[in-house]
């Protein structure tokens, strides 16, 4: 499912929501273990795991006591200590519904890096669905619900915070097979400390430019089409203050729920196999997918010049010089690409860009859908020829 979440070494949120049915009634006890044992079924068809060690129930209420948490892909599980489940309740034809799911704030370090951590506070998820046991059609095995919500983020390196993140939230309208399924992820705002990378190029780099701490948020949303697998990213926009947007798109299609369960067996079966077997298996899903368009836009905010004279001065010139020597070269690289009619646009494009930095975007929209499996065949026999397969366009300050 497309928005694929937040934490490497803790929770990942993997699926969509169905239509719920709403049942009132504080005094209605349900059967806390057996709503237990389904969520617990449940998270473990997306590849997690949930242990618990008692579950205890108070009406609609039901608390899962000295929980564990682990997710696909690592190994380690993390103390999520009692998970509550609230507004619990039957859902007609078997299965439950569940207002809301909350827990106690994380502190998880992997077990082979103890000096870094990862802080969460203030997770929930709202408006969950467990289909019922047994359940047959293709959607019962996905975990859905309407929202996913964390307050804040934090990872710490060796007793210093690199990144923090506040009011992380992802929704998802009701899953159904008639309809696009409509989601969004939100990072309110970020921080980001580059101040201790390593290479020392790149690390001077960045403190002449000042952005050795990078802040900003992300706006996300998109559709997907559960029934033909069109997964559509409308809006990809990762704002960096003071230095510009970078808005990406994104549009396939074969992302069923065949392909996401493939994607899942796929990744328990890499655990401890070699890169090559990896990318080979990788390689092998991806066939299933065709490609409908895509692009990458970026609008400036400053850096774009700042990097510009950064350059200049290492070389002892003006950043006037520097452009005019882009301009001068740009052309001959790009009739190294065998298509003049793009070698043009190309041209055109960056001159207006560095005259005066708005906004650039590459563009990739072909006639019809490409499969992968013929973009991955083209890429290895000529790649030049994709320019023309994807219908690729560069344009800037539009």
């Amino acid at each position: 499912m497309p928005p694929i979440h937040p934490l490497k070494s803790g929770l990942r949120v993997l699926a969509a929501t169905s239509a719920l049915v709403v049942f009132a009634g504080s005094a209605y006890a349900v059967d806390g273990n057996a709503v237990a044992a389904r969520l617990k079924a449940v998270y473990a068809e997306q590849g997690g795991t949930i242990e618990y060690g008692s579950v205890e129930t108070n009406g609609s209420t039901v608390i899962l006591k000295d929980t564990k948490v682990s997710t696909t892909g690592i190994k380690e599980s993390f103390n999520a200590g009692d998970v509550t489940l609230n507004d619990v309740s039957d859902v007609s034809g078997g299965g439950f519904k569940i207002g809301s799911l909350t827990m106690p704030d994380i502190d998880f370090s992997p077990e082979r890096e103890p000096d870094n951590k990862i802080s969460v506070d203030g997770i929930s998820l709202e408006g969950i669905t467990l289909p019922a046991e047994g359940a047959t059609e293709p959607l019962a095995k996905i975990l859905q619900y309407e929202k996913a919500e964390v307050k804040h983020l934090n990872v710490n390196a060796k007793g210093k915070d690199v990144f923090t993140a506040d009011n992380v939230t992802a929704t998802i309208s009701p899953l159904t097979q008639t309809s696009p399924v409509a989601f969004t992820t939100n990072v309110e705002s970020f921080k980001a400390d580059l101040s201790d990378i390593e290479d020392p190029k790149t690390k001077d780099a960045l403190k002449a430019l000042g952005y050795e701490t990078i802040s900003g948020k992300i706006d996300i949303n998109g559709t997907w089409n559960v029934s033909d697998g069109r997964l559509n990213f409308e809006k990809m926009d990762f704002v960096a203050d003071n230095a510009g947007t970078l808005g990406l798109k994104f549009d396939i299609s074969g992302y069923t729920l065949d392909f996401i369960k493939g994607l899942q067996e796929a990744t328990k079966n890499m655990e401890g196999k070699p890169d090559d077997a990896q990318s080979m298996a990788m390689l092998g899903l991806m066939q299933q997918l065709s490609f409908t368009g895509a692009s990458i836009r970026f609008d400036d905010a400053s850096v774009t010049y700042k990097a510009l004279d950064y350059v200049a001065k290492q070389q002892g010139a003006k950043r006037g010089d520097l452009i005019n020597q882009a301009k001068a070269i740009l052309p001959m690289a790009a009739a190294q690409l065998g298509n003049a009619e793009f070698a043009q646009s190309l041209g055109a494009a960056v001159n207006t860009y560095l005259d005066n930095p708005k906004t650039i975007e590459i563009k990739a929209a072909p006639a019809k859908p490409v499969p992968f499996a013929i973009i991955a065949a083209g890429g290895m026999a000529d790649p030049k020829s994709l320019i023309k397969t994807l219908g690729v366009t560069v344009t800037a300050s539009q």
